[in-house]
């Protein structure tokens, strides 16, 4: 009979394929861990980015709303003037003049000013509008149209009298239009923000009355 030899296995051969099996499920595991952690970032970063725009979408809204009652009531006042000037037949143009100076003595048209620019500032960032707060934006950017008409007439009213007192009751009226409209399409998020920052502009209000 013929003797059979036995080639013992390669122990060297196992341990190598060992090692390889290992490396490449700890690089796979690296790379799922990886992707998995950047898709978490993505989230967290969008997430966050939500949550900026609605704080600064609500500041905005309510920014411009009082900046807007602000205005009206400079408005209010030019017609006033010009109204009483045609009354006792004085020159309206400088009686308008005398009270365009006393209230910029005050800072009130600077104050508009600073508001309009911080405003416009604010709808600047607001244009990269995640789709969920799309509908709010758009209504926001037309009340923003009618604000900064008004403010113009804040600060250097315009036409004659009756024309004036058209023209900033039609923007009145459409801006109060438009705020029921903006608050029906805010989210609930963007609407408890929207009130947060309504009670701390009142409050502040207050102080700089006393």
């Amino acid at each position: 009979m013929e003797e059979v030899i036995e080639i013992p296995p390669n122990r060297d051969n196992k341990k190598k394929q060992t090692k390889v099996a290992i490396i490449l499920i700890i690089t796979l595991l690296l790379i799922i861990g990886g992707v998995v952690g950047w898709i978490k970032y993505k989230q967290v970063q969008q997430e966050k980015k939500k949550e900026e725009y609605a704080n600064l979408i609500a500041e905005t809204s309510v920014e411009m709303y009082f900046e807007f009652l602000l205005s009206s009531l400079i408005v209010s006042s030019y017609s006033d003037v010009w109204r009483n000037a045609i009354d006792n037949r004085n020159d309206f143009n400088e009686k308008l003049r005398d009270f365009r100076d006393d209230i910029s003595k005050d800072g009130l048209l600077e104050d508009r000013e600073k508001g309009r620019d911080k405003i416009r500032e604010n709808m600047k960032l607001l244009q990269d509008t995640p789709k969920e707060y799309l509908d709010s934006y758009i209504v926001l950017k037309q009340l923003y149209g009618v604000y900064t008409k008004m403010v113009d007439q804040s600060l250097s009213p315009t036409g004659s009298l009756i024309e004036f007192n058209r023209k900033t009751n039609d923007l009145a009226s459409q801006f109060e239009q438009q705020q029921e409209e903006l608050l029906i399409t805010i989210p609930a998020d963007i609407k408890k923000l929207r009130e947060k920052y309504e009670e701390d502009k009142k409050k502040e209000e207050k102080e700089e009355k006393l």
